[in-house]
C-alpha cells in the first residue's frame, strides 16, 4: 500500500485496561466501528483507507510499526478516533511521538463521547493534536481529510448517511477482530450514568437490511462463523421485526450468530424466540440494580416492581430459547449492605438465566465542567470523588459509593459478586463471542488464567 496517497486512522489505544488490569483484560480489543465508519465513507468515495488500533500496545512500538509502514508519510492528515478517556494518556503520548519524529504532522482528533461537550479540555490535555472534532463525523470527514490541501467540499449533512455495511478488510489485521454491524442510534431513556440519556432514539434499519449486511460481512471474512455485535445503545424491536428479521435470515443457507446489548425493560419477551431464530444468541443486558431504591437513584424507572418483572421475564425468554445473557450490575451512589443483599437476592432468584455477569461501582467521565451536574447528583446521594484531581486532568472520576462502602469496598464486592455467578468457561465464552482475538482459543486462555492472580479474576475457576 502507498500510505503516501492513504488517510490513515488510528483508534487510539489504552495504556492499561479500564477495568483490571491482567493477562485477560490485555488480550481485549474493541473493533472502533465509529472510526470504521468514517473510513468507509471516504473509501465510498475513492480515498485509500486504513485504519490500525493501537490496543494495548505501547505507544512506542506502535509508533514504530506505523513508522516502518511509512504510514507517516501521508499527505492527509493522521486521523485519530479516541473512544473513551481511558485513551487519554495513550493518546498524550503517542502524539508526542508523532510530532518529535514528524513536527509538521497534522493531526485531527475526533472522539464523540470522549469529546463530550468540552473540547478545548481535551485540546488542553492534547498539545500535540493540531485539531479537535466532537460530535458526529459523517458530515464533515471529507473537509478534514482534504484540510491539508485547504480543498473545500460541498457537503449536504442531510445526504450524508451511514454506509450501509462496513468495510472491515479496511481494519488492519482486520481478519482478528469480530465485526460490527449498526442498526440504531441513540437511547433518550434518561438513566443518570448514561451518555446518551437524551439523545433520541433512531429508527432501527428494516429487518430484511439487517439479514442481507450479515451475509455481506461473513463474505468479507469469507467465513460464516463470524459472530458480529449488533451495535445499538438501546436495542429495543418489536414482534414484528423480530419476525421478519427471523424470516429473512432464513432465506439464506446460513445463519450467521449475533450479539447485541438492551435494558431489561425496553426487550419484550415475545421477540426473543424470533430474534434467537435470526441469529441472536448472546446479549448484554443492563439490569444495573435490583434494589428498588437504587433503580430510582439511577433514574432507570419510576415504577421498580414493574422493572423486575419485565427483567425477570425477558431473562427467562432469554434461558428457554438458548441466547445467552451477560448482566450488567452497577454499583451506584447510596449502596448500602441492604441495597446490594436486594440485588443479590433477585441474581440468587434468576441465577440459572445468566451466563455472565459485569460488576462494578459507577465512574464520572467528562471534563470537570461537564460532568459536575453528575457529580453533585452523586454526592447528594452519598458518594464521594475519590480524587478531585484525577478527575480534572484524566476526566476520569472514580468514586466512593457511600460513607460506609469505598471504592475498594466496591471493587471487593464487585468481584465476589461476579465469582458467585460466572464460571471460567462462561466468562471465555462471552469474551470470545465479541472481545477476545479471532485465533485466540481455550487453551491460551488457560495459560494466561495460570498466570494472573486468580483471587482478583471476575469468575469462578
Amino acid at each position: 500500500m502507498n500510505f503516501n496517497e492513504t488517510v490513515v486512522f488510528v483508534s487510539s489505544g489504552m495504556l492499561k485496561p479500564k477495568k483490571r488490569d491482567n493477562y485477560l483484560a490485555r488480550r481485549q480489543q474493541y473493533l472502533n466501528y465509529g472510526a470504521l465508519t468514517l473510513a468507509t465513507l471516504l473509501e465510498e468515495r475513492g480515498y485509500s483507507v486504513k485504519l490500525f488500533h493501537g490496543g494495548h500496545e505501547h505507544p512506542i512500538s506502535f509508533v514504530d510499526m506505523l513508522n516502518q509502514f511509512g504510514v507517516f508519510y501521508s499527505k492527509y492528515p493522521l486521523m485519530i478516533s479516541m473512544q473513551s478517556l481511558y485513551a487519554l494518556e495513550w493518546t498524550q503520548e503517542f502524539t508526542k511521538l508523532v510530532k518529535n519524529i514528524y513536527p509538521t504532522k497534522t493531526i485531527i482528533l475526533g472522539g464523540r463521547w470522549a469529546i463530550g461537550s468540552d473540547p478545548l479540555w481535551i485540546k488542553q490535555r492534547l498539545p500535540f493534536v493540531d485539531r479537535v472534532e466532537g460530535g458526529l463525523g459523517e458530515d464533515k470527514i471529507l473537509n478534514l481529510a482534504e484540510s491539508n490541501n485547504h480543498k473545500r467540499i460541498s457537503i449536504n449533512s442531510n445526504q450524508v448517511l451511514p454506509p450501509e455495511v462496513l468495510n472491515h478488510q479496511i481494519v488492519d489485521k482486520y481478519e482478528l477482530f469480530q465485526p460490527n454491524i449498526e442498526v440504531s442510534r441513540g437511547c433518550g431513556m434518561g438513566c443518570d450514568f448514561c451518555e446518551e440519556r437524551s439523545i433520541p432514539l433512531t429508527k432501527l434499519k428494516p429487518a430484511i437490511h439487517v439479514a442481507d449486511q450479515l451475509q455481506k460481512v461473513a463474505l468479507q471474512y469469507n467465513d460464516f462463523s463470524i459472530r458480529p455485535y449488533l451495535q445499538s445503545s438501546f436495542f429495543a424491536p418489536n414482534k414484528k421485526w423480530s419476525e421478519n428479521l427471523a424470516s429473512a435470515v432464513a432465506k439464506h443457507e446460513k445463519i450467521i450468530q449475533w450479539r447485541c446489548e438492551s435494558r431489561v425493560d425496553a426487550l419484550k419477551p415475545e421477540s426473543i424466540k424470533y430474534l434467537a431464530l435470526g441469529g441472536m444468541k448472546a446479549i448484554d443486558l443492563g439490569l444495573e440494580s435490583a434494589s428498588p431504591q437504587q433503580i430510582i437513584n439511577m433514574k432507570k424507572s419510576n415504577d421498580p416492581d414493574k422493572y423486575l418483572r419485565s427483567a425477570s421475564e425477558l431473562l427467562k425468554a432469554c434461558r428457554d430459547n438458548n441466547v445467552y445473557v451477560k448482566l450488567n450490575y452497577l454499583l451506584y451512589a447510596g449502596e448500602t449492605e441492604k441495597t446490594i443483599d436486594e440485588t443479590i437476592a433477585w441474581l440468587d432468584e434468576h441465577a440459572d438465566c445468566i451466563k455472565g455477569i459485569s460488576v462494578g461501582p459507577v465512574v464520572v467521565f467528562g471534563a470537570p465542567t461537564a460532568s459536575k451536574d453528575f457529580v453533585e447528583n452523586l454526592e447528594k446521594l452519598g458518594a464521594s470523588l475519590v480524587s478531585q484531581e484525577e478527575l480534572y486532568q484524566k476526566g476520569i472520576g472514580h468514586i466512593h459509593p457511600s460513607a460506609k462502602i469505598s471504592s475498594d469496598d466496591a471493587e471487593e464486592i464487585s468481584i465476589k459478586i461476579s465469582k458467585k455467578y460466572m464460571v471460567m468457561d462462561d466468562y471465555f465464552y462471552l469474551k470470545s463471542f465479541s472481545y477476545y482475538p479471532r485465533n485466540y482459543n481455550f487453551d491460551d486462555f488457560k495459560k494466561d488464567v495460570m498466570c494472573s492472580d486468580k483471587e482478583k479474576l471476575p469468575f469462578y475457576i
